[in-house]
């Protein structure tokens, strides 16, 4: 708080902005100080928001080097089974990733955790415990990455800087501007040390088969623990000891794990967007570890990995914004605000209103003073911003994308600048405050997270010039109008990142044939791809694209629009097949596609109450699709939180 109090005197921290902040920031399930746990070689599970359990697992920092004394801090948090660890129906854990990346593991928990659960359960047939974590770099996880010294002035004054240059497409001056300041940029963080050397997508992998033997070793030590207090009972296995002994006895840690018996621990995982790019690298380093791996919303890991990079990901986005225009006409004006009675050509006159509208944004940018007393300076740029973040979930939000695009249009550009505020887009100055009551859920997204993972895994083009990134970023909105100059930012920090990682694997992506039997260095079962039939940044065509590369696979289809198929609408064939999928390990080959319950223009979506769920996971199903608020929040570009 003594921080606090300097900047008080300068007018950016107040009563009303602690109480304020604090207001905004509580997640539902309350807070939790991650600092009271103690980090553990072994996983300890601590009680923690309120229905969960948490732990910092303690994990080498370098795999290639096992002289290397230095470690990496996992946050893991863990929604439990509804049933205990030896009945019956225990179907063991499924790992998450939400994507980004850069996306925190336990926020993702928080926000999806119980519908995940209800997703992959079968009452009284299969029951699941569900686990994430922040990945090394994230959120509450270390190494920290972290180029502004936990100065929130700081990063926030970089944010006005970056903001001030406008769109990339603004011609060679506005690109030539943003090489620079992301020069300066990767020479800030070139004086944070080497902890990001280490935080790229195959450590994380790697970190998995820890995680994961971590999760069977306690599973075990808990089972001998309650035979021990329960006494011998008639179906002891007196072998059990000698293996749990034999599991959670000190080994050599090693980067890849090559040879190992078919009975080791093996990965049940759902990954979202990233998240696929994260199981893509674990099932292609490690396919000995693979037992049932889903990967929806799915990335071309080789554009994500090689080339350029990035390049592949907006094809579908400009006509996903065509269907919103069309579905408004069809709608007509009581379910769409955008839609009015004299349009004689439907979606092609909303779309002139639209252009109209846009085009004078372009060349005369409004500013907009907010009652907080920011003043956001709105563009076009802002707008189509806003509109590719709504095509992640056209269900919740065109209605109100249409509402908004309204306002906007007849003049009222308030809401937009407050969008640009929850974006990040622009810094709000009283956060600049570090506050001692915000919990890790309020944190502000850091983003060399995003930037030193995307920048470790993809191909170094520093020192590109000017020529080569208009060239990019011309290729880039010639895919989509909408999303094209937002996508090519994601890369532009890479041009004077000066880190380079540990440990790079490009390939090949694939896997050995899936044996059900368990033989050593072959999946357990084919890999399961789910794609939406129009997703905005990541198309279904890359979905098939990275199932051909993995024997057995097979890309299930969900009639809908959104970014990732379990995430964007609720589907009762989408769940069950993901759920059959966990039980069996196989993928029906007499499926063609999923249809959804209901569309976004649709009065009511009841199917979101889940009859079949329990009481909590049953509110969570309909919490996670009518999350406006949190929605407008979003900042990883593959990812869902």
């Amino acid at each position: 708080m003594k921080r606090c109090f300097r900047l008080l005197l300068a007018g950016c921290c107040s009563t009303l902005a602690l109480a304020e902040a604090s207001a905004s920031t509580l997640h539902p399930y309350g807070s939790f100080d991650w600092d009271s746990i103690t980090p553990s070689d072994d996983l300890e599970y601590h009680d923690c928001y309120i229905k969960f359990k948490c732990a910092r697992l303690q994990l080498p920092l370098n795999w290639l080097n096992e002289t290397d004394t230095r470690v990496a801090t996992i946050a893991m948090i863990k929604l439990p089974a509804v049933v205990a660890d030896d009945d019956p129906t225990f179907g063991g854990a499924i790992f998450s990733n939400p994507g980004g990346p850069g996306g925190s593991g336990v926020k993702f928990m928080l926000d999806m955790g119980h519908y995940l659960r209800y997703t992959a359960d079968k009452p009284g047939r299969r029951h699941y415990e569900i686990i994430s974590f922040d990945p090394r770099g994230v959120a509450n996880s270390l190494p920290a990455t972290d180029c502004f010294n936990n100065s929130l002035l700081s990063r926030d004054a970089f944010l006005l800087e970056n903001r001030g240059i406008g769109s990339l497409t603004n011609g060679d001056s506005t690109i030539a501007y943003s090489l620079a300041v992301m020069d300066a940029f990767g020479q800030r963080c070139s004086r944070a040390g080497d902890a990001m050397s280490f935080v790229g997508t195959p450590n994380v992998a790697r970190d998995m088969v820890e995680m994961l033997d971590k999760v069977d070793e306690l599973r075990k030590r808990d089972a001998a623990h309650k035979q021990k207090e329960q006494g011998t009972p008639d179906n002891y296995d007196p072998d059990m000891r000698v293996e749990l002994r034999k599991r959670s006895a000190p080994r050599k840690k090693s980067a890849k794990l090559l040879n190992e018996p078919g009975d080791v621990p093996r990965l049940q995982y759902i990954g979202f967007s990233y998240g696929t790019i994260l199981g893509n690298y674990f099932a292609s380093m490690f396919p000995g570890r693979v037992g049932r791996i889903i990967l929806d919303g799915v990335c071309d890991v080789d554009d994500y990995a090689t080339g350029p990079g990035w390049l592949t990901n907006t094809v579908d986005a400009d006509e996903l914004f065509d269907i919103f225009l069309e579905g408004c006409a069809a709608a007509g004006p009581e379910a769409c605000a955008l839609a009015r009675e004299s349009d004689i050509h439907g979606a092609s006159d909303i779309r002139r209103r639209f252009d109209s509208f846009l085009s004078d944004l372009d060349k005369k940018p409004q500013p907009v003073l907010l009652d907080s007393g920011d003043v956001v300076i709105v563009t076009g740029w802002d707008v189509r911003v806003m509109i590719g973040m709504v095509l992640y979930q056209p269900l919740g939000f065109f209605k109100i994308l249409a509402r908004r695009l309204n306002r906007f249009m007849s003049g009222d550009l308030s809401e937009m600048a407050r969008i640009d505020l929850g974006l990040g887009m622009m810094p709000v100055v009283r956060d600049a405050c570090l506050l001692d009551n915000i919990t890790e859920v309020s944190r502000p997204n850091i983003i060399e997270a995003q930037n030193a993972v995307v920048c470790s895994d993809g191909d170094s083009i520093s020192n590109k010039d000017v020529s080569w990134w208009r060239k990019y970023v011309n290729r880039q909105v010639s895919t989509s109008s909408i999303f094209g100059a937002t996508w090519s930012t994601i890369r532009l920090p890479c041009s004077g990142w000066r880190i380079r990682p540990n440990w790079l694997f490009k390939g090949p992506f694939t896997t050995p044939d899936p044996d059900p039997s368990l033989k050593s260095g072959h999946p357990a079962a084919p890999i399961l791809f789910l794609s939406n039939r129009f997703d905005p940044v990541t198309p279904l065509r890359a979905a098939q694209a990275m199932a051909a590369k993995h024997p057995g696979a097979r890309v299930v289809i969900q009639e809908g629009m959104g970014h990732c198929a379990v995430a964007s609408a609720p589907s009762k064939c989408t769940k069950n097949t993901v759920a059959d999928y966990f039980e069996f390990g196989t993928i029906p080959s007499d499926l063609s596609t999923c249809n959804v319950e209901c569309g976004p223009w649709d009065a009511s979506c009841a199917s979101m109450h889940a009859s079949d769920a329990n009481n909590s996971d049953a509110e969570a199903v309909s919490t996670w699709f009518n999350r406006e608020e949190s929605f407008w929040h979003r900042k990883s570009p593959l990812g869902l939180v």
